[in-house]
């Protein structure tokens, strides 16, 4: 399991950058130091140690344009899914059997509530909806994602803080690890396209990561109102983001 080099943070994960309602701003490293690194149970833990050994991180911040006073263009946003996704949202809690070696990912692997323990560190997230996608312009723009190796998506939305706080996860699957990891490396906020449902509308904080698990790339977007701390949120980025990234890593 590989991650982009030459980016420094406390946890393994993501790389930063700034944006808001109004749009994408200049990079920024700002990434708070939080508590313990993710996962859920003993088993889990091994993931945990291993994601923390071995891999770098980048982390994007994303701050609505109000309080940076930095113009841009939006966050693309877009309330249709094309016609090769499909898309559901009843949420469960029934443990999922592990996907057999070689089977296309889908939605459906972690389509349950987020239940996530680890040691004093207690976090949960309500299952949204979820959407496979045959190919990634669902989810990109300019076709960025695509040129990168992209061949398709799985798109996962959660809700936290009695919906204060929302979370979208993309999941690309690559030809293999190293144009994952490459990809991992190259993507950036303005490339994305996150439909309204899945965004705080007017958020105050949001914040991103992106990185490489064997022939994924794992992007996590978690915006938030004004009533949640700006260190909450990066908690519930890392964690979940964490999480995805251990658990595509025993796939």
């Amino acid at each position: 399991m590989t991650y982009p080099s030459g980016q420094q943070d406390p946890a393994p994960w993501g790389q930063p950058q700034e944006y808001g309602a109004a749009g994408p701003k200049p990079y920024a490293q700002e990434i708070a130091p939080l508590g313990p690194p993710p996962k859920s149970n003993a088993g889990w833990i091994v993931v945990a140690l291993v994601v923390i050994a071995g891999l770098a991180i980048g982390a994007g911040l994303l701050v609505s344009a109000g309080r940076e006073g930095v113009a841009g263009t939006a966050v693309a946003a877009s309330s249709k899914a094309p016609a090769t996704s499909t898309t559901v949202a009843k949420p469960t809690t029934t443990t999922k059997p592990k996907p057999k070696a070689g089977a296309k990912l889908s939605y459906a692997d972690y389509e349950r509530p987020w239940n996530f323990k680890l040691g004093e560190v207690e976090m949960k997230a309500d299952w949204v909806e979820g959407r496979d996608h045959d190919n990634c312009a669902a989810v990109e723009k300019d076709g960025k994602l695509t040129g990168l190796g992209c061949q398709y998506a799985v798109e996962m939305l959660l809700s936290a803080e009695a919906g204060a706080v929302k979370l979208t996860q993309f999941v690309l699957a690559m030809p293999d690890a190293a144009a994952a990891e490459a990809a991992a490396d190259k993507i950036e906020q303005k490339d994305l396209k996150v439909r309204p449902a899945g965004m705080i509308d007017d958020f105050e904080t949001g914040k991103w990561k992106a990185g490489a698990s064997k022939e994924f790339v794992v992007i996590t977007l978690v915006t938030a109102t004004a009533a949640v701390d700006s260190a909450l949120v990066e908690k519930y980025l890392r964690y979940r983001h964490g999480d995805i990234v251990g658990a595509l890593a025993f796939r």
